[in-house]
């Protein structure tokens, strides 16, 4: 399998989607991977123990709770493979045992009591408990639980009441019959060493959990079992009564507990006894470490540890262990990077394991690296209140109220959305960004009724919509037409959008044009082309109609910027010359046609030809009485900033500084009055320093260039690329640690740039010297972009971790990929 196809498309909440695919492989498809960590081979034992027909064998004693897979969905953000029962999952995608479980579960009414207990357990071992209730769908009595083979179906039913519902009355109802009067079978001797386990560990009062354990062992003690099943099962009655000597703080005794059930280890005969001895040394080595931590015993804490990672290095729980271990000690260094490697091999713990990460990167100086972690953090735990509040002590003030907001709907949680609202379904932008809220404006005017005379200049790229929905997870919103968003998902504001979209083809040209400037704000640009099919502008037109096709030509135009062939707006310049273009609209398609033929076709004679017209336009523009100081001031003002493409087209510096100046000038002192024009002002100024600060970089003032980016800053703290910007000028004084950190903001503010800002962060820090930093850089870029062959590179050449060997692995695969793309 090719990781990059895999996760292409799909950006994991923290973790590239492969890499959590694979650690998990055997919940999403039913199939094995050389990174599967312990725990998920139980479905893979489970589903053999269904071809053998023997429901009463052995299987893994370590079940996930139900919400594993939600976080296992959540976290890896692979919606092909989000399901309810096997059934759900395209059979495409599935291996050839899911096939087979699959199939024995659509046809479960026909099946006899061992397939049904064996599906059951395999089911319960995949994590998709609700779907064993689906098999095992009622209780059955004392009597019929006697018959050995129908007790594991009611004690697999028990287990996944007990995953879905916790200690409910059905779960106390389903162990009831196993535990109460148990026969002498081997799931009613499972049954009741489970029960004293989850009364110990999940009720008020555990003092009836000795008894239970008293009762497996005797009914252990009468059965004739093979003697590796013998000691297997012995063993797990051990560790459950751990947990009671735990919670009496009796840690000697759970010592002495763990040392005899380590003793009962039996050589396996075969490759299913060998699975079931790893995993439960696995457990033993697991609670080893627990205890020897309660008991302060730092040097069992380090043996035992050290066997947890022997026998499973992807395990998050001995990942976690292993950290906190040595941040105990004070190695703080070792623990961060302990921490960020138990994150990539989530989803359990993934949130607890990035807030320690933020602790000790905030206690080494890595700030803005441990504001990007607690942002994760809140990311893969939205509803967590720890998550919030350490993102919000982390943050700026504005920020932090952001995040501090209440919300209504689930996926309002969402980092993303929060910031960026008014793209996802015309919801509230909450960052400050000066264009987070463009599609707000844009329909405010439409529900107006009446387009403004001066608009904003940014027109974001046709891919910001879907790069926000892919980085977000937020996939229910990737429609390509606003009436497939389901209604749940909706604001009033969207529902009037899809009204005027149906009124469309009756509506007039005023309507046309302003439903129009709203799709193409909230990147339905395609659809925009759709709804105005091409026509000829010579035909007789009026204003407004000559305004839309002006517009579905700047829509076309922009949409095809980064194609092999960019669409020339030859519809506008046509309209610039039509007889009935007013002043004003023939002055924005001059513009525009300078800019236009200064980046695209690099005419100098086509670019003064448009400025003559501009000009023309914007002197009748400036001695009518028909526009006010603020209009003309701003129209001024856009004019010197654009058609200066042309004396810099001449190589003419002292003309494009003279011109400007008189930009820059007009944009600091443009009087505005609303907060419409409040934003319009911003915006304009903006986008005024940062052409000036272009200028002074081309002409190589570095320290007034430097100056005007700070000052670009200063205006939006939250633009991305401006952030991108800065890291370029710190990086050309050598300032590699400080510009890592500010690619780093250009990440978290994202989406624009959030994949090269984390490769570019790396590279910073790898110069810099901080190979920790760079490598969990380059993790995230791969995680944003799997094909970013530089950052599949950079990855490989810094990891030192688990991960190493799979780093290399990536990078050599990804290249070898490439180029058989590109000889093809």
């Amino acid at each position: 399998m090719d990781r990059w196809e895999l996760a292409h498309g799909r950006t994991g909440a923290n973790a590239p989607s492969w890499l959590t695919f694979e650690v998990h492989r055997p919940y999403l498809d039913g199939a094995d991977s050389p990174l599967t960590t312990v725990h998920a081979r139980g479905s893979l034992l489970a589903a053999r123990r269904f071809e053998q027909r023997d429901p009463t064998a052995p299987r893994f004693g370590m079940t996930m709770p139900g919400s594993y897979r939600s976080l296992l969905d959540e976290e890896s953000r692979l919606v092909p493979y989000r399901v309810v029962d096997p059934t759900g999952l395209d059979p495409a995608l599935a291996s050839p045992t899911w096939l087979r479980m699959s199939s024995a579960f659509a046809e479960r009414s026909g099946l006899d009591d061992v397939d049904r207990a064996g599906l059951a357990q395999w089911l319960l071992a995949t994590c998709l408990p609700r779907a064993v209730l689906d098999v095992v769908p009622a209780d059955l009595s004392e009597e019929e639980c006697a018959d050995p083979v129908r007790a594991v179906g009611q004690w697999t039913r028990a287990s996944a009441l007990f995953a879905v519902e916790g200690l409910s009355d059905r779960t106390r109802a389903a162990y009831s019959p196993l535990v109460e009067n148990p026969a002498s079978t081997v799931a009613h001797a499972q049954a009741c060493a489970a029960w004293g386990y989850l009364v110990t560990r999940h009720a008020a009062d555990d003092s009836v959990a000795p008894a239970h354990f008293a009762r497996a062992e005797e009914i252990l003690k009468g059965l004739e079992l093979p003697d590796f099943d013998h000691s297997l099962l012995r063993a797990r009655l051990l560790l459950r009564q751990v947990m009671h000597a735990e919670r009496q703080e009796a840690f000697d005794h759970a010592w002495r507990l763990l040392d005899e059930a380590a003793d009962l280890a039996q050589s396996p005969t075969n490759a299913d006894e060998e699975a079931l001895a790893i995993e439960m040394r696995r457990r033993i080595a697991d609670r080893r470490v627990d205890i020897a931590v309660r008991r302060g015993d730092t040097a069992a804490e380090d043996i035992w540890i050290a066997e947890a990672l022997a026998l499973d290095p992807y395990d998050v729980k001995a990942r976690m262990q292993a950290a906190q271990a040595v941040e105990r000690r004070g190695d703080t260094e070792t623990a961060l990077a302990g921490y960020l490697e138990t994150a990539r091999l989530g989803p359990f713990g993934t949130a607890f394991a990035l807030l320690a990460a933020v602790r000790c990167a905030s206690a080494l100086g890595h700030d803005e690296f441990a504001r990007v972690l607690a942002e994760r953090a809140h990311r893969t735990a939205p509803r967590s209140a720890r998550t919030r509040e350490a993102l919000a002590e982390l943050s700026d003030p504005a920020l932090a109220d952001m995040v501090r907001q209440p919300v209504e709907r689930g996926f309002e949680h969402n980092w993303h959305y929060r910031m960026y609202g008014a793209y996802f379904n015309l919801g509230v932008s909450q960052s400050p960004c000066l264009y987070a809220s463009l599609p707000t404006w844009a329909f405010e005017f439409a529900d107006a009724g009446a387009p403004p005379e001066v608009n904003w200049q940014r027109l974001m790229p046709p891919a910001f919509r879907a790069n926000l929905v892919r980085e977000s997870g937020l996939v229910e919103f990737a429609v390509r037409h606003p009436a497939d968003l389901p209604a749940s998902l909706r604001t009033p504001a969207w529902d009037r959008l899809c009204a005027w979209i149906d009124e469309f083809p009756h509506a007039d040209a005023e309507r046309q044009y302003l439903t129009a400037v709203v799709l193409f704000r909230l990147g339905f640009g395609a659809l925009v082309l759709d709804l105005l099919p091409a026509r000829p502008i010579d035909q007789s037109m009026t204003v407004a109609e000559l305004r839309l096709w002006h517009w579905r030509d700047v829509v076309r135009y922009v949409g095809s910027i980064g194609s092999p062939s960019v669409a020339e707006p030859t519809a506008s310049f046509e309209i610039a010359d039509h007889p009935a273009c007013p002043t004003h609209l023939r002055f924005v398609i001059s513009v525009f046609a300078v800019v236009y033929h200064a980046r695209e076709t690099k005419s100098l004679e086509a670019a003064e030809l448009w400025r003559s017209k501009a000009q023309e336009s914007l002197d009748l523009l400036l001695t009518g009485d028909s526009y006010s100081p603020f209009e003309k001031a701003m129209m001024e003002s856009r004019f010197y900033r654009s058609v200066t493409y042309v004396p810099f087209l001449r190589r003419d510096r002292a003309q494009l500084e003279r011109e400007m100046d008189r930009a820059e000038e007009l944009a600091r002192a443009v009087p505005f009055q609303s907060p419409y024009e409040e934003f319009l002002a911003r915006e304009n100024l903006r986008a005024c320093l940062e052409s000036r600060s272009k200028e002074a970089f081309g002409f190589g003032e570095h320290e007034r260039g430097r100056r005007l980016v700070e000052e670009v800053l200063a205006i939006d703290p939250y633009e991305p690329k401006t952030h991108m910007e800065l890291a370029e000028v710190l990086l050309a004084e050598g300032r590699e640690r400080e510009a890592g950190e500010s690619y780093l903001r250009t990440a978290r503010l994202g989406p624009i740039g959030t994949a090269r800002g984390y490769a570019l962060a790396g590279e910073c820090f790898d110069r810099a010297g901080v190979p920790l930093l760079a490598e969990d850089c380059f993790v995230q870029a791969l995680r944003v972009d799997p094909h970013a062959v530089s950052a599949a590179r950079g990855w490989a050449r810094v990891a030192t971790g688990t991960l190493a060997a799979v780093a290399g692995e990536y990078a050599r695969d990804l290249e070898a990929w490439g180029a058989a793309r590109r000889a093809r």
